[in-house]
């Protein structure tokens, strides 16, 4: 009994003596990093950084390392990829929520901008949607799943994402940039008539915002796509003095005069 009460307490120190090492390596680690990072060594000191997590021995100074790591691969050296894995990594190991969540929301919004990954920016957007968030929130999470439904020509999915985020009581501006979209769908799916009902709803809404997205040309090609030449003119000609330059305008009306005159049957939009 003795002897196994002796044994126990060897291993005990031995053990003891093993993560004090561990930790002391981790934290020697850690301070090589930023020695090389403050000398602008990303690369070497992401790879002190990486043994540090690596270990994940001290969860403390194992996230801030994480942290760390995620800013710089991401400004510094573009490793989006990397990135990831570290926000995963917090994702997983933090206790803080609002950090967790952020460092999802950073996953989702790699994918999507700086990857063009649009199926896996999918299913990471559908993530933060189990996760606690406001309802503007959700709007903003659905507008971007309905992004990537559309960049994959996926139009139908897309287009019931906008619906579902028009029903949400969502701000002007995601209101508008979700009946953009949409309008922008049914131009894909060569919907013309529903598409210029979108965006005359726009600039009738939302004049400056309208102006800025040059929604009036989009409204005037939907009048052309469909031959109604005469509607395409009118719209250019009220938005003429609007967007420069104008000759670019005054050139449109021009194309689009010939076109009718070459065109004798020439129709408006079908009721």
């Amino acid at each position: 009994m003795q002897l196994l009460t002796k044994m126990f307490r060897l291993f005990l120190v031995a053990l003891v003596l093993t993560l004090t090492a561990c930790s002391s390596q981790e934290e020697a680690d850690y301070k090589r990093a930023q020695k090389e990072i403050a000398q602008e060594h990303y690369r070497i000191g992401l790879s002190y950084l990486d043994r540090v997590i690596k270990r994940n021995n001290t969860k403390s100074l194992t996230l801030e390392a994480a942290r760390e790591a995620a800013r710089i691969s991401f400004f510094e050296i573009k490793d989006f990829n990397k990135t990831i894995d570290y926000h995963h990594f917090i994702v997983l190991n933090s206790v803080d929520e609002k950090e967790r969540l952020e460092s999802q929301k950073q996953i989702a919004a790699i994918y999507f901008n700086n990857l063009q990954n649009y199926q896996r920016a999918i299913i990471e957007y559908s993530k933060l949607q189990q996760m606690p968030h406001t309802d503007l929130e959700e709007a903003q999470y659905k507008m971007n799943i309905a992004r990537a439904q559309y960049y994959q020509n996926n139009f139908f999915q897309a287009e019931s994402e906008i619906d579902s985020l028009l029903k949400l009581k969502g701000d002007d501006a995601t209101r508008f940039s979700a009946l953009m979209l949409k309008g922008n769908i049914l131009v894909a799916r060569k919907d013309f008539i529903k598409a210029a009902d979108i965006f005359k709803q726009l600039i009738q809404s939302y004049p400056e915002k309208a102006i800025q997205e040059n929604v009036a040309l989009i409204l005037a090609v939907c009048y052309e796509e469909n031959l109604d030449f005469k509607n395409a003119i009118a719209i250019l000609e009220e938005h003429r003095t609007k967007y420069n330059p104008p000759e670019y305008i005054e050139l449109r009306i021009k194309r689009l005069q010939e076109r009718m005159k070459n065109a004798p049957g020439a129709k408006g939009f079908r009721k």
